[in-house]
């Protein structure tokens, strides 16, 4: 039977959604520096909350040294409940359920976030990045109670009013690199096979288990986030994670929640490989593991998105920037809304966005007004009247060989008639490319509009700035011309045969 968005969905026993969309969770940076989440903080998961089933708030660190970015969210000592508290009450007030993502950033914990303090992991062995630490191996009383920071941090959450927690085993955090044989060298009871550096993982969701049902919250939701590949050589693979996935699922978690930048990826690892992760999720799954809930994520924007996701084979759909532009994306893909994909640049307090987070989404944002006077601009030149002194003008190209070519172009009072280069030996070594396709276009079109040419780049781009100055020579109007729409050309070879 087919999945509908705005359908009810029963995520655990006596646990139900109002529908199938959640927000996905994501950093906004704008917790105090020791964690405790702030009113402008508060606002922008209130502003967002109501309509959708459920708002999975961003990763919250339980130790205090497991910070990942600044103005993390944190959930590692008792005194950040209260606001923890303010938190969760604003998201379930509204009506959407709230949960509550829990992490520890490993050896991507950078000191100079966390108080000079060195990273730590599985294992010392640095990320692949820029500038990364080498983090400390941890021993086995850490795991111990790292597994312990784990099982606090849900019980926190559920004083704090939570309906539930993500743990956070994605983004090549804590528990990922337990998994990952990449950042996992142990020799101990913690590593080594992949049965072995899977019980992390799996001592960290017995825990916040366990701690559910001490707090008697059987109503409390256990997710888990993972990401279902990585780069890294060794590193987890895809069936790797299945292991993992189906393993987890004995323990009946409520749902899992890739992490992927588009809900319908193929392989990072072998790009000939054309099948969707999700078909092969499907393949792979247990019996136990086709049990539980599976959310999708990643580039979606309108209600044809979601409902692809849904038809794909994914029981809920996260929406993540589409949330950030349209606070009322829910309510909008309702009424089959088209949703922008972009912020206007004076809507950040509309939107209640908090500075940092607006200070990293400038991809998402526009100057409307600009673009529209933009716009308005390059109508004016598309369909402005060009002249020129009659006469030839002289100006130079760059050839492929980096010495300047000269050029002649003649002009009518209304028309480009003839682009001469004098180098014939350039002419003949690449002039069908350059050289005699681009100023045949350009006078064809009477436009600098054109299309350089692949592998000529450089002398391309040259060649139409060098008409462009004999235009400015010739008094036209050079700026006009190079938007003036061009038009389809097709070109032939000197045997005859198409070439575009």
């Amino acid at each position: 039977m087919p999945k509908k968005i705005f359908e009810e969905i029963e995520i655990k026993p006596g646990v139900v959604l109002k529908n199938r969309i959640m927000m996905a969770p994501m950093t906004i940076q704008a917790a105090y520096f020791d964690g405790t989440a702030t009113k402008e903080m508060i606002d922008y998961y209130a502003h967002r909350s109501g309509e959708a089933g459920a708002i999975i708030v961003e990763s919250s660190f339980v130790e205090d040294k497991g910070r990942g970015f600044a103005g993390a969210l944190g959930n590692n000592k008792d005194s950040q409940v209260k606001e923890l508290r303010k938190l969760a009450n604003a998201i379930k007030e509204k009506g959407s359920k709230a949960i509550l993502q829990i992490y520890h950033a490993g050896r991507m914990a950078a000191p100079e976030l966390n108080g000079g303090a060195a990273p730590i992991s599985a294992s010392p062995v640095a990320a692949l990045r820029p500038e990364a630490v080498t983090p400390r191996q941890m021993m086995p009383v850490d795991i111990d109670k790292m597994i312990h920071n784990f099982a606090d941090a849900t019980r926190r959450a559920i004083e704090a009013g939570f309906d539930g927690v993500e743990i956070h085993g994605a983004n090549t955090y804590l528990i990922q690199q337990f998994y990952s044989p990449h950042s996992n060298r142990r020799e101990d009871k913690w590593g080594g096979s992949r049965e072995a550096r899977a019980k992390f993982p799996e001592a960290v969701m017995k825990a916040v288990q366990e701690e559910a049902m001490k707090q008697q919250a059987a109503n409390f939701i256990v997710g888990y986030r993972f990401s279902p590949e990585e780069i890294e050589e060794p590193g987890i693979r895809f069936e790797d994670t299945m292991y993992l996935l189906n393993r987890l699922a004995k323990l009946k978690p409520d749902y899992f929640h890739v992490s992927m930048g588009s809900w319908n990826r193929t392989s990072i690892i072998n790009k000939e490989d054309s099948q969707p992760l999700l078909e092969k999720y499907i393949e792979q799954q247990s019996d136990e593991l086709a049990q539980i809930a599976l959310i999708g994520v990643g580039g979606i924007g309108q209600r044809s998105d979601a409902e692809a996701v849904l038809d794909a084979g994914y029981d809920l759909v996260a929406v993540g920037k589409a949330f950030l532009v349209e606070p009322n994306w829910v309510e909008k893909v309702k009424w089959n809304e088209a949703i922008k994909d972009f912020a206007d640049i004076n809507e950040q307090n509309q939107l209640q966005i908090p500075e940092p987070l607006w200070d990293v989404m400038d991809f998402m944002i526009k100057d409307v007004k600009a673009e529209e006077e933009k716009y308005e601009q390059l109508k004016e030149l598309q369909h402005a009247k060009i002249t020129f002194n009659p006469g030839t003008y002289e100006a130079s190209v760059e050839g492929h060989d980096g010495n300047d070519i000269g050029m002649k172009v003649t002009f009518s009072d209304t028309k480009i008639l003839a682009i001469e280069l004098d180098d014939q030996e350039q002419l003949d070594a690449i002039g069908t490319s350059v050289f005699k396709r681009l100023p045949e276009e350009i006078i064809a079109g009477q436009t600098l509009q054109v299309d350089v040419i692949s592998g000529a780049t450089v002398t391309s781009k040259s060649l139409i700035d060098g008409v462009a100055d004999a235009v400015e020579k010739a008094n036209g109007n050079s700026e006009a011309l190079r938007v003036r729409s061009k038009e389809v050309v097709q070109w032939e070879s000197t045997e005859g045969k198409q070439l575009f």
